[in-house]
């Protein structure tokens, strides 16, 4: 299989009384170079015709059971796997570019969602939940760079950073 499109994806970074609300996933691509399960901020592919910010809304609310308000682009990440320089000539196999939006939750109640694309037995969404800020290093975040980036800024300061870029590598 090959990428002959680039998948978006849409995430929320919600911060909430120093925790952080993540999504605990299956491994949905089925290289051994990613983690079996890892932490990741709740999002999604975009659908054609949506706007990123109700892709955001939409799919916080599908893994997580809250509804948010969508604030600034925090972060762009690409993902091209295999990485270009440890393959060949072949084309890669995915290629996507995730975009990291700050969230403000504005209602719902915790839950782990599903992925409606996905029957009950090929779930990814093992749990939802906040994860405090101070205890991101116990966990496995994917990607690599995402529990620094939490850590290196406060709630206050997300709507104030310039969005940032960040490879296949980070």
């Amino acid at each position: 299989m090959t990428a002959d499109k680039i998948r978006v994806r849409a995430c929320g970074l919600a911060v909430q009384d120093g925790a952080v609300l993540l999504v605990n996933h299956k491994r949905f691509m089925g290289s051994t170079h990613f983690p079996e399960t890892a932490w990741i901020l709740p999002g999604g592919a975009v659908e054609p015709g949506e706007p990123l910010h109700e892709g955001v809304k939409r799919e916080v609310f599908e893994e997580t059971g809250f509804k948010c308000e969508v604030g600034k682009l925090l972060f762009v990440k690409e993902l091209i796997f295999p990485y270009p320089d440890t393959r060949t000539t072949q084309a890669p196999e995915s290629h996507s570019i995730s975009l990291g939006f700050h969230c403000r939750i504005t209602g719902g109640e915790l839950t782990t969602g599903i992925d409606p694309e996905f029957s009950v037995s090929e779930q990814l969404i093992l749990e939802s939940k906040w994860i405090p800020i101070s205890e991101l290093h116990k966990y496995t975040l994917y990607p690599p760079f995402l529990a620094a980036f939490i850590a290196e800024y406060d709630y206050n300061q997300f709507e104030t950073i310039a969005a940032m870029l960040f490879s296949s590598r980070e």
